[in-house]
């Protein structure tokens, strides 16, 4: 009788586990079938945290990677990723206890602390040519006394390195034998451990992620996330009207989001997230020179720009940080519009009758009403800025090279050292780094590097205010204008939470019924 009953119970034991599987999974298993259909604005231009760049492919590569550690989409502060904890004592060393029970997508095997070492060693290799590597440059050795413990140690205190290896670029983590079977189409073939894997790609259309059903916080509430390439905004407006699209990516004309808005959308957004700041060229002879950088700064207007073209989306603004990040000073000096003043400049540095240079920009997007302005204001006080037009990709390679007299960046970062060290220290020049002013002060560079290292909040904010001051005084980078971002969708998508990157944890999203 005993032997009957074990007999029954063995025989029962794969049925219960497949009970216990339905039941572990709900109520994602419910969710079966959900699909999310996105708005995507530009050509996607890959996704290898290595070398990625723009938000839109940040976006994607944001929910399939996955980093040490990462931001909370409401909040913005670091929350635990890959690793599940972190100590150190002097902000030198590091240690890190990983989490067990990772895997990569598409059977790419579990993650280790191997796989770190290997993601971060690659960031570093000069050979990947990573725009990213300084972020990393302060990487004495790494060590893994176990698969699931991991000490780094830096060759300097930082007490920012919980952001150096949060997901986002170099801090995003890879498996070596996918890069290695990619080769070099690593870009359109990312394997990460996220909630969601891409499944299909058509640069011309469509971008299709599917959840990652090993995900270690439980698979996604959507099952499929299709991103539809549409790049003109009215466009894109109408698709979400009619029901082609649930969520928009960045909408950003006026009259599209009073519309969305009347008609009962939701209005996703995240305000004053990021500086649009212009780079000038200082190989470009005009912009070597201070006066001529401070004659740019005083000859456009942009509190009358930003209020006449998107004052629900811009606002005028004077500093590469914002006032929500706790080393921003508004102790600078300021640029008011002067076009007189801006003449005079110009003269005494040796430009009586002004200059002609290019503006670096992408067809997809052409001339914005904000440079159609800034051609405008320019050409008042004798400077005749032309736009060179490229494709998206041409774009990228040119600006992170520095080939260009003059091109836009947007700063978003939740951590202020990270923007500051990457446009201004000289271990980050272009083609090296982001730094596409060339810029290489030497007391800039020591205030940096004290500030970093400095353990008083108190006296690390001196420094940085130091910097943010000299690096005004200077005229740099020309500070224009910051952001705010919507995205408009459907009042039954949930959890669209914008973090200060301008990025959106999927995992979060859902649609409810």
């Amino acid at each position: 009788m005993i032997g009957n009953i074990r007999k029954l119970l063995a025989a029962s034991l794969p049925l219960l586990a497949s009970f216990a599987l339905v039941l572990s999974a709900t109520p994602a298993a419910m969710a079966q079938g959900k699909t999310l259909t996105v708005r995507f604005y530009d050509d996607p231009a890959g996704f290898d945290p290595a070398n990625i760049f723009r938000i839109e492919n940040e976006n994607i590569a944001f929910n399939i990677f996955s980093g040490l550690t990462s931001y909370d989409g409401v909040t913005g502060e670091i929350v635990p990723d890959l690793a599940t904890s972190w100590e150190t004592s002097d902000n030198k060393t590091w240690t890190f206890k990983l989490r067990e029970g990772v895997t990569f997508h598409k059977d790419y095997g579990d993650f280790t602390a191997a796989d770190v070492i290997y993601s971060f060693n690659r960031i570093k290799d000069p050979a990947t040519a990573s725009p990213y590597a300084a972020e990393l440059a302060g990487i004495v050795s790494m060590e893994a006394p176990d698969p699931y413990t991991l000490v780094i140690e830096l060759d300097a205190p930082n007490g920012n390195f919980l952001h150096t290896v949060a997901n986002y670029h170099q801090g995003q983590i890879v498996s070596q034998k996918a890069i290695e079977e990619a080769g070099d189409q690593v870009r359109w073939q990312p394997i990460g451990t996220g909630p969601y894997y891409l499944e299909s790609i058509d640069v011309s259309s469509q971008i299709v992620l599917k959840r990652h059903e090993g995900y270690y916080k439980g698979p996604a509430p959507i099952e499929t996330i299709v991103f539809n390439i549409i790049k003109d905004e009215a466009t894109a407006t109408i698709a979400l009207r009619n029901g082609e699209v649930d969520l928009v990516m960045r909408s950003n004309q006026e009259e599209n989001l009073t519309t969305l808005k009347a008609e009962g959308f939701t209005m996703n957004a995240v305000m004053n997230y990021a500086v649009v700041v212009g780079v000038l060229n200082p190989e470009f002879e005009p912009f070597a020179n201070p006066l001529v950088r401070k004659a740019m700064a005083h000859a456009v207007d942009y509190v009358s720009i930003t209020q006449a073209i998107s004052p629900s989306l811009t606002q005028p603004h004077s500093s590469m940080l914002l006032p929500w990040m706790d080393v921003y000073t508004d102790d600078i000096p300021k640029y008011e519009y002067d076009p007189e003043k801006a003449k005079a400049l110009l003269a005494e540095a040796g430009y009586p009758d002004g200059f002609t240079f290019k503006n670096l920009g992408t067809s997809a997007q052409g001339v914005t009403e904000l440079q159609q302005f800034q051609i405008d204001f320019l050409s008042q006080v004798g400077i005749n800025m032309e736009m060179e037009l490229v494709d998206t990709p041409t774009f990228n390679q040119r600006r992170n090279a520095g080939e260009f007299d003059m091109a836009s960046r947007l700063l978003p970062a939740v951590n202020p050292d990270m923007i500051l060290f990457s446009y201004l220290h000289p271990d980050n020049m272009v083609p090296n780094g982001l730094n596409g002013a060339r810029y290489d002060n030497p007391e800039v560079t020591a205030l940096l590097e004290g500030a970093r290292a400095e353990p008083d909040k108190d006296k690390a904010f001196e420094m940085y205010k130091k910097v943010q001051q000299i690096v005004a005084e200077e005229a740099v980078y020309l500070a224009t204008y910051s952001n705010n971002v919507f995205w408009p969708g459907k009042p039954e998508v949930t959890g669209v939470h914008i973090n200060y990157l301008a990025q959106v944890n999927f995992y979060d999203v859902d649609i409810t019924e």
